[in-house]
């Protein structure tokens, strides 16, 4: 539906839920109705106060304050550099980040965004190491560089595994991490209660109760 044919209350709250994806998506689940009622009453009390017409979108300075917050909390649930390299590679992490891989793994394109990450990591690598030894043979890279790397059918190879990971794997990538991550993961000490069935509630956004 367009904008335009909403009202100021279901534009306030597509503006208001837009932007506090800032934060965590289980966070959101939990608790983005409370903070709408909050921004909600807030917006009316403002307006009462001040004669002014009823906000149809959050304040600059709502805004900014919700990003400082949804970020600041997602950078501090986020693993260091060197965990997160192991994650990419099938590594469990600690309880502590438990979380941040469930919402990984719930995100949007969370197979395609692994498959990725795990090509770049392994080609970069490789890489970073011709270009290093060339330094040190004092060589040009292009003598060490992979002859394959040229090839169009190569690069085809790639958007087709990346292609597939999407679509005709997505499913089964996805709940293979799952299993492995989370449900059997490092889990913390008050999720251990928590059964597989329920966890597959969790994970497809449904209440386990």
């Amino acid at each position: 539906m367009r904008r335009r044919d909403l009202t100021v209350d279901e534009r306030f709250e597509r503006s208001a839920r837009s932007w506090a994806r800032a934060y965590p998506r289980r966070w959101r689940e939990v608790h983005g109705d409370e903070l709408l009622a909050v921004q909600q009453d807030v917006s009316r009390a403002a307006a009462e106060a001040t004669g002014a017409p009823v906000p149809d979108r959050l304040s600059v300075g709502e805004i900014r304050g919700l990003l400082r917050a949804g970020w600041g909390l997602r950078w501090r649930e986020r693993p260091p550099l060197w965990r997160w390299v192991l994650y990419r590679f099938g590594m469990r992490l600690p309880a502590r980040y438990w979380w941040w891989v469930a919402d990984d793994i719930r995100g949007t394109f969370y197979s395609v965004r692994d498959v990725v990450w795990t090509l770049a990591l392994v080609y970069g690598t490789m890489l970073t190491t011709i270009a290093g030894y060339a330094l040190i043979a004092g060589e040009p890279v292009t003598a060490y560089w992979p002859v394959f790397f040229a090839s169009g059918f190569f690069w085809a190879f790639v958007a087709v595994l990346v292609l597939l990971s999407g679509t005709v794997f997505r499913e089964s990538r996805t709940r293979t991490a799952w299993y492995r991550h989370v449900v059997y993961g490092n889990v913390p000490e008050p999720m251990h209660l928590m059964t597989a069935s329920s966890a597959d509630q969790v994970r497809d956004g449904r209440d386990p109760a």
